[in-house]
């Protein structure tokens, strides 16, 4: 047999497995880029947690945070410029002090709130007691409205400052506040769905109800927590949702709809809508 012929048979061969080889890659790694359903490399999302949990309660385990509060549907357009300043930013630290006594709940535990908003500064102490079957606030020295897990709202708005966002500087004030009855913030077990009066008013009620499990993104932790709506039996303006876990609170996103805007004499001139958003970006829990 010619050698030639052999060896010229032998490159052909040769040339067409690599070619085979070669187009094979090529189609194999065209499908996988154009297969949406083949991803890699990529970890499941984690699973939304509805176990039990208590609020953290322990001495020493603290929260900080940030304060965004900006400004929606502003109206009329002539009122534009007021809100040339926002969004507004603050930052926030929460620690659970240490035990001490009230009157009206006997043992309780001390949580601390601080909130920096510009050039103001507004301080707090929360008393709490924490049990298998809720979390309740029985009272205050100094409210920031801004603390952690509960806030007292209000309604007050000025042109200027921290009080134009509607928070209340009294951490010059020590006289404790008696909340009667006591404010029910979490009940245990957490259950979607569950649903009780946080606040009765006589002519009105305040109540908080578990909407559903979120996730809460903090670097490269996921943490579940449960949705929770206050729902005002005649305000449907305000649409608060706070988001807790076995962590402690780690989110609010609060919208104040309708909010008036005075002038310095005190005359509406405008409405916006007022959104408040906390979001925990570190935290510590201390062993029991």
């Amino acid at each position: 047999m010619n050698r030639e012929w052999i060896t010229t048979m032998h490159k052909k061969l040769t040339y067409f497995i690599q070619s085979f080889i070669i187009i094979l890659f090529t189609a194999v790694f065209l499908y996988s880029c154009g297969n949406d359903d083949i991803v890699t490399n990529t970890p499941p999302p984690e699973s939304v947690d509805t176990s039990d949990f208590q609020y953290p309660f322990t001495i020493g385990s603290y929260w900080n945070y940030t304060l965004t509060v900006s400004a929606e549907n502003i109206r009329p357009d002539s009122i534009q410029y007021y809100f040339n300043s926002y969004p507004l930013t603050g930052y926030g630290y929460t620690e659970i002090l240490y035990d001490t006594v009230v009157q009206i709940g006997g043992p309780v535990r001390v949580i601390y709130d601080r909130l920096i908003l510009g050039n103001d500064t507004a301080a707090s102490r929360y008393y709490y007691t924490n049990n298998e079957y809720s979390l309740v606030c029985y009272g205050y020295r100094g409210s920031t409205s801004a603390s952690f897990p509960f806030r007292k709202l209000n309604d007050r708005s000025f042109p200027s400052g921290m009080l134009s966002t509607g928070f209340e500087n009294l951490a010059a004030s020590d006289t404790f506040m008696v909340i009667s009855p006591p404010v029910v913030v979490l009940k245990y077990p957490v259950v979607k769905n569950t649903e009780w009066v946080m606040i009765d008013q006589g002519t009105s009620t305040i109540s908080k109800r578990y909407i559903s499990w979120e996730n809460y993104h903090l670097d490269t932790v996921t943490i579940p927590c449960i949705k929770t709506q206050r729902i005002f039996s005649n305000n449907s303006d305000w649409v608060l949702y706070d988001y807790y876990s076995k962590y402690g609170q780690m989110k609010k996103n609060y919208l104040l709809k309708n909010k008036p805007y005075p002038n310095i004499q005190g005359y509406t001139i405008g409405f916006y809508d007022r959104r408040e958003e906390y979001n925990v970006t570190s935290f510590y829990i201390a062993a029991p």
